[in-house]
């Protein structure tokens, strides 16, 4: 109010070379508001930063009138070494992020990261009817039966769903996470040698599953939506249905065993390895097949084969995922399903699932409404689905 009081008074109040003071005032007051201003606004949004094995995914958003905006992104391709130790890849992880943070000018601390793969588990279990505090007080002991991780070594996180009634006895659905010590350590660790402030360490899932809700309506949609996100090492699989997460899931059939597989099939190193996946198409149908035998497209046959040993393996999984799915219900029924993730762009993969599912399959971007993220090339927006997610996360969320 101060400033504004001089505003108001200087007209009548100042002569001479006094005015030329006053508006110096003013304008350095301005220049403190904005500060003040852009403090705060960074307190609301948190640097999203996917740690992932292949490549770390960086986002920080701003809330717009009509949305979001896209101030600042990162991509940043790891070269781990096969015969690195855990720490030097930690290392490397480290150093990528200080350099592009120096480099960026990004002024937010506050971040968020997730985990996922086999040092964290979701379950979905009925507790005896509590208080959240109480659960909290009493977690570890009513988790112990359902988690196959020492109570000792986790880290545990829940959301109350709902109460429900079971053989006369009331209880409440719950999600149950359980990550271990070290896994969200190392997450920690690495925020804070970068000089950031752990806000959240998030999972992959419900990250996901924050995006899915702000961004893909077909998830409001009658029957469930199966989500599957194809990333280097790990396939993130959820099934939403009526607004609810009931199945997560993480299967270790994943971008990095495509290219394997292809390395194997062709005897070629990585790099030429994960060139040949992006190139080359599925050839799934018979006439497909038979059309580039005839043709003499040798490599094109053999790159295929390769993937689909692969792909075949993946459906397996997904397919028992589903069919526990529809074993809690008869009115549980997939609908559609939702491709993300950095292999997510493998050509015909939509094509080949929607036949295997018998269900309509599309791509999932997710910055298709986000502003100004034309910036990021069309090939990489796949990758970004969970930094995306825990960018439109904010500061107090927990899981």
């Amino acid at each position: 109010m101060k400033y504004g009081f001089l505003f108001h008074t200087k007209e009548a109040a100042i002569k001479g070379n006094l005015k030329e003071k006053f508006a110096k005032i003013a304008a350095a007051a301005s220049s403190q508001i904005k500060r003040v201003k852009s403090l705060i606004e960074a307190r609301k949004s948190l640097l999203a930063i996917d740690l992932g094995s292949y490549a770390v995914k960086i986002a920080l958003l701003s809330p717009t009138k009509t949305g979001f905006m896209l101030r600042s992104w990162g991509y940043l391709p790891l070269e781990n070494k096969p015969e690195e130790s855990p720490e030097e890849k930690k290392l490397g992880v480290l150093n990528a992020l200080r350099a592009f943070l120096i480099q960026s000018g990004i002024k937010n601390k506050y971040a968020a990261a997730s985990v996922s793969g086999n040092s964290m588990i979701v379950r979905y279990v009925k507790f005896p009817l509590l208080t959240k505090s109480e659960l909290s007080a009493t977690i570890a002991t009513e988790a112990e039966p359902f988690i196959p991780f020492d109570v000792n070594d986790v880290q545990f996180g829940f959301h109350i769903l709902e109460e429900t009634v079971e053989e006369g006895q009331k209880k409440m659905e719950t999600v149950l996470v359980a990550a271990k010590k070290e896994i969200v350590s190392s997450r920690v660790e690495i925020l804070q040698g970068a000089g950031l402030n752990p806000s959240i360490i998030d999972v992959d899932s419900f990250a996901l599953e924050n995006l899915f809700t702000q961004f893909d309506t077909s998830a409001a949609e009658p029957g469930g939506t199966l989500y599957l996100n194809i990333g280097h090492s790990v396939t993130n699989l959820s099934i939403i249905d009526k607004g609810n997460t009931r199945v997560v899931r993480d299967i270790f059939t994943a971008g990095q065993t495509f290219t394997r597989a292809i390395m194997k099939a062709l005897n070629c190193e990585l790099t030429q390895a994960e060139s040949l996946k992006r190139s080359h198409a599925l050839l799934f149908d018979a006439d497909q097949k038979d059309a580039a035998i005839a043709e003499g497209r040798k490599e094109d046959v053999a790159i295929s084969d390769a993937l689909m040993g692969v792909l075949k393996d993946l459906t397996v999984e997904v397919h028992r995922s589903v069919d526990f799915f529809l074993s809690q219900g008869s009115d549980r029924v997939i609908s559609r399903i939702v491709l993300m993730g950095g292999s997510a762009a493998l050509k015909n993969l939509d094509r080949y699932l929607s036949l295997e599912f018998k269900n309509p399959v599309s791509v999932l971007n997710p910055l298709a409404a986000i502003e100004n993220s034309q910036s990021i090339p069309k090939e990489m927006t796949p990758a970004f689905a969970v930094a995306i997610g825990l960018a439109l996360r904010k500061p107090n969320d927990w899981v």
